[in-house]
């Protein structure tokens, strides 16, 4: 959470955010409280690129299900591969306090 916060911080000191680009989720862990890191670029308003790597939490019952699914071979669970979900955004001038 600490570097999470610092990222933001370079975000907002940079200008805020231009552009937001989702890299990749990756797959669930941890047993009692499953959380799943998502890895994201944000494009500042002055160029720079600021990495920001947080962990999410996800449904209990999601992740296990999730989990079942790989082990058993369900085609849609096991076919896809967290690095292909990836996009980018562009973030109106609206959204950011203070931008542009």
């Amino acid at each position: 959470m600490r570097d999470t916060a610092r990222g933001l911080k370079r975000v907002h000191d940079a200008g805020g955010p231009k552009r937001v680009r989702l890299l990749r989720v990756e797959r669930p862990t941890g047993w009692i409280i499953p959380t799943s890191t998502a890895v994201v670029d944000v494009e500042t308003e002055s160029g720079d690129t600021v990495r920001i790597d947080p962990a999410l939490p996800v449904p209990f019952l999601f992740a296990w299900a999730y989990r079942l699914a790989r082990k058993l071979g369900v085609p849609l669970a096991s076919d896809v591969d967290p690095d292909d979900v990836s996009f980018a955004v562009p973030v109106p001038s609206w959204v950011w306090p203070g931008g542009r």
